[in-house]
């Protein structure tokens, strides 16, 4: 804000964060909320006009969001030395289909614009091997302090959470069935699944099928939908569970970490960019629930929970504080703004 005015394009559909860029003054350009098809269309066209107005004025563009940079290209793109493109993560389709991820790669690289990636796997994909991998954009350490764990006797019930969509891609079914192979196996363990069902994505879970699931395992599992104040929720855990198939950088383990909980999740891109075994969680093979389960399981004592806690907590405090993060985007922002 030093250097100019700062405006941001968006859906006025949070109501805190207005507020909070109101009172920083920055200038919102209210975007209408995309709820059906003339309002998509409409939205886009505005946008296209407002960026083409800023461009004339000499304005400086930052897009965080692949459907941006692809609904705006022919105004955003197109001989502009003022841009930057910071993709945070692939939609289904691109990862879907290669010829998306081509036209995707061939419209990202073709242009003048800086690119940053959030991990390795798409810099790799869609960038040049010269753009910039940030691993995150951090998370705020003051807010998620590490927690003060009690003491766990042998009657202990294990906490473990999910956090994400229901869906399939996300890993949720993997989830489940690594948990029943614990309780099977006799496993004094709870889990708490956050995250709300998507009825138009088919590999959503469907409300039949999570009172089955409930129906099944009772008080040791509940559904909570997505909630403001993750913050408790992470307080009443142990573990975290992430067997998503992809990520660009997951802010759940970043969270997990500074409040001193290990995770567990699959060798894929994203997550094992945050995951750095034996310090802030451990990884297994793609697919493997078995071993997953059994991963989970080594974790399940008092000294190895309490060893992540000290270690989890280091390793966020030096790779994902917030404020850390904002300067190093702030420092290649201004190198560019000059």
């Amino acid at each position: 804000m030093k250097t100019g005015n700062v405006i941001i394009i968006a859906p006025i559909d949070d109501d805190y964060a207005y507020k909070e860029l109101k009172k920083l003054s920055v200038f919102i350009y209210e975007v209408p909320k995309q709820n059906n098809k003339f309002n998509k269309i409409s939205s886009i066209i505005k946008m296209n006009a407002f960026i083409l107005k800023e461009r004339y004025n000499g304005s400086f563009f930052i897009c965080h969001f692949i459907v941006t940079f692809l609904s705006c290209y022919f105004s955003l793109v197109p001989l502009n030395k003022k841009l930057l493109i910071y993709t945070e993560g692939l939609g289904s389709i691109f990862l879907r289909y290669p010829w998306a991820r081509y036209l995707l790669k061939f419209l990202l690289v073709r242009n003048n614009a800086v690119r940053l990636f959030c991990n390795k796997s798409e810099r790799d994909l869609l960038g040049n091997k010269d753009d910039i991998i940030t691993n995150g954009i951090g998370v705020d350490i003051d807010k998620f302090k590490n927690k003060f764990r009690k003491n766990i006797n042998e009657n202990y019930k294990y906490k473990l959470i999910y956090i994400g969509r229901l869906i399939k891609d996300k890993g949720v079914i993997d989830i489940i069935d690594a948990f029943k192979i614990l309780k099977r196996k006799n496993y004094n363990v709870e889990l708490t699944l956050v995250g709300d069902i998507y009825p138009n994505n088919p590999s959503s879970l469907s409300e039949k099928e999570i009172d089955s699931i409930k129906s099944e395992f009772g008080n040791d599992i509940r559904f909570v939908s997505f909630t403001n104040d993750i913050k408790k929720l992470y307080e009443l855990s142990d573990i975290l569970l992430l067997a998503s198939y992809r990520e660009g950088f997951p802010v759940c383990v970043m969270e997990a970490s500074s409040m001193g909980l290990p995770s567990v999740g699959y060798i894929v891109p994203g997550v094992e960019d945050a995951i750095k075994p034996g310090i802030n969680g451990l990884l297994v093979e793609y697919k493997n629930i078995s071993k997953f389960a059994y991963t989970v399981e080594s974790l399940l004592r008092n000294d190895i929970l309490e060893k992540y806690k000290t270690s989890a907590v280091n390793y966020a405090n030096a790779n994902f504080d917030s404020k850390i993060k904002a300067q190093e985007l702030i420092d290649i922002i201004l190198t560019l703004y000059k």
